[in-house]
């Protein structure tokens, strides 16, 4: 990265927190909205505050893990393994590495990285208050305290010890468990907890998608990981065995998009996504060089396309509806 004195403070900002990132966060978020505001009657304060604590539960869950990632020293192996094979100037590398972590880059110090961290779980929770007294006006109080408090556990604890999913192989269920509830705890709260099949089905699709793309993101910092003692699913596996693996879980996720098509044939959106995962399945069926870095931003844009596609089919839906039974 450029001398930190040369970086403008918009430039610092998104480096910082990542913004870009916080989009499939948000998107799983308004997913849910979206289709509750559709179907149901929903408090427009309600609509809006619920996006708005996921977002700042999205830069506080990338916020943390750069700072235990700095902690624990694997951020640092990262990027020199990086060096190494001379990609590090690469725009392919600073799209998957957002030009370093933050801390170890010292545009913030870890006293501060310690104090954003307190201010984001600060802002998480008064945002949430009017969200959880809506919750109680309609008896599912507790539940949205159960959501909020799952959402941010999960979220601490991907990186930071003792627990560090991450480094236990459970990181990626961990996070595709909770885009899961972002998807479905966001619908089912905002409809006062009326319950789903379709945000449901749609909510584990999401969590497929998201749960496979932080499983390649893993592979891109292989060699760091190990050196560093932890122990992810492609860690554990080996990076061989991850590319039948991961095209399972891409059939799985469409077989998933299929089911959609019984509540509305608008579904069939949710397929646009077919161009780039037949690119992603020929970078694993091909192995070239860095293709674990490659496939990636693959993995991205295919969820965050995924819900953004989700949204169109709701606007059409309300003006349109195509019932396939």
């Amino acid at each position: 990265m450029a001398d930190k004195e040369k970086v403008s403070p918009l430039r610092k900002l998104n480096l910082i927190f990542r913004f870009s990132y916080t989009l499939a966060f948000l998107l799983a978020s308004v997913c849910g909205i979206v289709f509750a505001y559709a179907h149901y009657d929903v408090p427009i304060h309600i609509a809006i505050l619920i996006p708005a604590t996921v977002l700042f539960m999205a830069l506080f869950v990338n916020f943390s893990n750069d700072y235990y990632d700095s902690v624990s020293g694997v951020d640092d192996l990262r990027f020199k393994r990086a060096a190494e094979g001379n990609i590090s100037d690469s725009p392919l590398l600073k799209r998957i590495y957002w030009d370093g972590n933050p801390v170890n880059n010292g545009l913030v110090t870890r006293k501060q990285a310690k104090f954003i961290m307190v201010f984001l779980v600060a802002v998480c929770a008064l945002l949430a208050i009017p969200i959880v007294l809506y919750g109680f006006d309609n008896n599912i109080g507790w539940t949205v305290i159960a959501f909020g408090a799952a959402g941010l556990l999960i979220s601490f604890f991907y990186t930071a010890p003792p627990v560090n999913l991450g480094a236990r192989g459970l990181g990626e269920i961990s996070v595709g468990t909770s885009f899961f509830l972002m998807v479905f705890a966001s619908c089912f709260v905002a409809a006062k907890g009326e319950w789903s099949y379709e945000i449901f089905v749609f909510a584990v699709l999401i969590g497929i998608l998201v749960g496979l793309m932080r499983l390649v993101d893993s592979m891109s910092g292989q060699e760091s990981h190990i050196e560093a003692g932890e122990k992810s699913i492609s860690v554990l596996l080996g990076l061989d065995r991850m590319v039948p693996l991961i095209k399972g879980f891409v059939v799985l996720g469409y077989i998933v998009a299929a089911i959609m098509l019984y509540f509305d044939l608008t579904y069939l959106l949710l397929f646009l996504t077919l161009p780039l995962a037949i690119g992603g399945w020929k970078v694993l069926s091909e192995k070239g060089p860095y293709w674990e870095v490659k496939i990636a931003p693959v993995m991205f844009l295919t969820a965050f396309l995924t819900e953004v596609l989700f949204i169109i089919t709701q606007v059409v839906q309300v003006f349109f509806t195509y019932s396939l039974f």
